[in-house]
């Protein structure tokens, strides 16, 4: 049997702990919309699966894409949104990429399809404004990019904050990624999220909170 020092030294090596807040920089952080723990036995009705494995796993929740949806893991968490600043830890465990953004409320924009992401891979992270689908001319554009480490297997912080047609994204106090477009500033319905990489390989995300930003 494990003593009480080698059981305390594994939940701390292992499990998530609650980071402290990010100070935004576009705005100020106005009514605490959303905070999300994953303490339950299973995933919360709000968070809701289109495609890929979805489950909780030592009080966090796991995503991972199954390759017969042949399709990247993709599951949202509805919150009317417009400015806002979402935080969220996340860990690779497996997964080779991840993305965080929106769709356009209906009647927001004509385009068909997402409106950005922040895309997150080991080695890099860019934000990208997503084609429009009812235009087979469209393509994505990518508005900022950049070289990052970002360690598999360890706990990071993200802050991803919109305002207006701007926005910033910061990771464990790394230099900020930042990027505007002019379709930004539409409602948005919830946050969208995806996740690659082979059968077995997954996502760790936990401590989600999100803000108005004024």
């Amino acid at each position: 049997m494990k003593s009480h020092a080698s059981l305390l030294f594994l939940a701390v090596t292992f499990l998530p702990l609650p980071a402290a807040d990010l100070a935004p920089v576009l705005g100020q952080k106005g009514k605490l919309l959303l905070e999300e723990k994953f303490e339950g036995d299973a995933v919360p009705k709000a968070w809701t699966k289109n495609f890929g494995a979805l489950s909780l796993s030592g009080g966090a929740l796991r995503a991972g894409q199954q390759a017969s949806d042949q399709h990247a893991a993709a599951f949202r968490r509805a919150l009317p949104l417009r400015d806002c600043a979402i935080q969220v830890d996340f860990k690779f465990a497996g997964a080779t990429t991840f993305h965080l953004g929106f769709d356009p409320a209906p009647g927001e924009l004509k385009k068909s399809g997402h409106l950005f992401s922040l895309v997150v891979t080991p080695g890099q992270w860019s934000i990208m404004e997503h084609v429009d689908k009812s235009d087979p001319k469209s393509k994505n554009a990518v508005h900022a990019k950049a070289a990052v480490k970002f360690p598999r297997d360890t706990w990071h912080t993200l802050l991803l904050e919109v305002k207006g047609n701007d926005v910033v994204a910061r990771v464990d106090g790394r230099e900020a990624l930042r990027a505007s477009a002019k379709d930004f500033h539409v409602k948005k319905p919830g946050l969208v999220f995806r996740v690659m990489g082979k059968d077995g390989d997954a996502m760790l995300f936990d401590n989600v909170r999100v803000w108005e930003l004024k």
